[in-house]
């Protein structure tokens, strides 16, 4: 079986936090458990007794279910300057929804297929109630009966999504922590152990869970911040058959693009990605699907920013070095779709959990980065993360958005419209690469009042080189369709028939054209001539400075 961790940043082996309280535990493998009225502490700087006994049960890393590589896509940062989690929620335009629109992503349920969700955390409470949003939970990770989590990163991913920011609400604090849909609710899929591994069959048979009882929760949207390197095509690849299933069921799925953009572990001057050199082809499975929503993870630059004027001001924020580049391999798809704030993102702790104790809590915030009067102890309610991995959730939560202000949505309508609303970005020159950027950074208001529709699956497209080292976007009918008028049109979509009112004029060259303007930067690279095929995967992860310390 392929070894899957759950993505961390660059070639990391799973890096995440979370605030956690033991639950109460599944009988056998598939059984749900629902977390309601359950009492939780209020968290504060005085940690409460409970929290810091250890009543988890702990279960050994299971090494016999040896699953390829599935970077849990999320690294520790190892600062503690406050440096913010409004990055997510200001960036991407989710705070905007919310107090023009009151939009929150109530009615909506997001399934986080991952590590566990640690369901008795105070932001994932009703509002004013001990009553938990998650609405169940459920373990597919074999010779285990847990369904918390006890690795930290299920629990981060769920605060990007749905955190509400209770435990920093309040006359004592200074800065609150929410997340992009605040009050819709969350399905727990554990299928990553407590090191953040899994078996593709058990995040197959999550993911299969999710499609048989979507109309029981209401799910609507999945989230998957794991994977492992593409190691053959998307037609054959099972994972990718099972979250396209998922897709034709009607559920939008959101994937990380991956952490493996780095084309040297280190730099030298001159070369892209700010001296690291850009891996292109490097998305892993399932993102390289075409059917789902694959998301790069965006940083604030703030050694260029005016001091103070980072948060809210996207101008100065640019791609993580460690985000997965496409085409993908073998299949040469467009990838990403759209990029995300995921770097340095602070959010919720799963108290204990491995991440929790990983590397002297130097991913910990202290409460003096969030509290009036606050001191030097860390916090057992919040943390630091990067990566895809916290990428991913946030384009979750705009879906979620988008699917409680019209809940007839289908997942290729929230595709199309994710991502023809992007700001169409360009690195500090001005270059345009859609392999890097995809069809831009998520701008949430501008999706939710985008009206295009499509009229065939939304696919990611395929490239193509030809004898001159020009790259092109493949013009099939797996692109094109036919409008309402009959017209010509990307997807179908009445009004689309320029491809760059979807990639930007900075990345298609000329009026009526296929031709990539990042043509010359992707030529060369093996990704056109990397033909070899494998049934399963052995991707480095390990624990560089840039994985423990995320990029600043």
């Amino acid at each position: 079986m392929e070894q899957f961790w759950c993505r961390s940043s660059a070639l990391t082996k799973l890096p995440c936090y979370m605030a956690c309280v033991s639950l109460p535990r599944a009988r056998s493998k598939g059984e749900t458990v629902t977390s309601s009225n359950i009492s939780r502490p209020r968290f504060s700087k005085n940690r409460p007794t409970a929290m810091r006994q250890d009543k988890w049960g702990l279960v050994k890393h299971i090494s016999t279910a040896a699953l390829t590589s599935a970077l849990l896509l999320g690294f520790i940062a190892r600062s503690r300057t406050a440096q913010a989690d409004e990055f997510i929620v200001a960036h991407s335009g989710a705070d905007t929804a919310f107090s023009q629109q009151k939009l929150d992503g109530s009615g909506v349920t997001v399934a986080i297929v991952d590590s566990g969700i640690n369901a008795v955390h105070w932001d994932l409470a009703q509002s004013g109630s001990k009553i938990s949003r998650v609405k169940t939970s459920v373990n597919f990770v074999p010779n285990s009966t847990v369904i918390s989590d006890l690795c930290g990163h299920g629990t981060h991913v769920a605060g990007i999504v749905a955190g509400n920011g209770a435990s920093s609400t309040g006359n004592t604090f200074y800065r609150t922590f929410y997340g992009i849909a605040r009050n819709a609710n969350l399905v727990n899929v554990r299928v990553l152990d407590d090191k953040g591994a899994g078996t593709v069959s058990s995040v197959i048979a999550g993911i299969q869970w999710c499609i048989a009882n979507k109309s029981t929760y209401g799910i609507r949207v999945i989230n998957l911040s794991l994977g492992h390197e593409a190691g053959e095509s998307y037609k054959t690849d099972p994972l990718c058959q099972a979250v396209e299933a998922a897709w034709k069921a009607g559920i939008v799925v959101v994937c990380a693009s991956g952490n493996t953009g780095r084309l040297t572990p280190g730099t030298t001057a001159g070369a892209s990605n700010e001296g690291y050199g850009t891996a292109y082809g490097s998305i892993q499975s399932p993102a390289n699907d075409p059917y789902v929503i694959t998301v790069g993870a965006m940083k604030q630059d703030l050694s260029t920013a005016p001091s103070g004027s980072y948060s809210g001001n996207r101008t100065y924020d640019r791609i993580g070095t460690y985000s997965s580049r496409g085409p993908t391999r073998l299949d040469l798809v467009l990838k990403p779709d759209i990029v995300a704030p995921g770097n340095r993102v602070i959010g919720l702790c799963a108290d204990k959990s491995y991440l929790d104790n990983y590397d002297g809590n130097t991913n910990d915030i202290a409460h003096a980065e969030y509290m009036i009067n606050g001191d030097a102890v860390l916090s057992r309610t919040y943390f630091r993360l990067s990566g895809s991995s916290m990428a991913a959730p946030v384009v979750a939560g705009a879906a979620a958005l988008m699917l409680q202000k019209y809940p007839s949505l289908t997942p290729d309508t929230v595709k199309c419209r994710l991502m023809l609303s992007a700001d169409k970005w360009a690195d500090p020159a001005g270059n345009g690469d859609p392999c890097t950027y995809g069809a831009g950074y998520v701008n949430i208001p501008a999706a939710l009042a985008s009206t295009t529709a499509p009229r065939q699956a939304a696919l990611s497209p395929t490239l193509s080189q030809d004898a001159s080292g020009n790259v092109y976007i493949n013009l099939d009918t797996s692109v094109w369709g036919t409008d309402v008028n009959g017209q010509r049109a990307l997807w179908g979509a009445t009004g689309v028939s320029d491809l760059r009112a979807v990639w930007g004029t900075r990345a298609v060259w000329g009026t009526n054209t296929n031709l990539l303007s990042a043509s010359r930067a992707i030529w060369g690279q093996s990704v056109w001539s990397d033909r070899a095929v494998w049934g399963t995967s052995t991707s480095a992860v390990d624990l560089t400075s840039t994985a423990v310390q995320g990029e600043k």
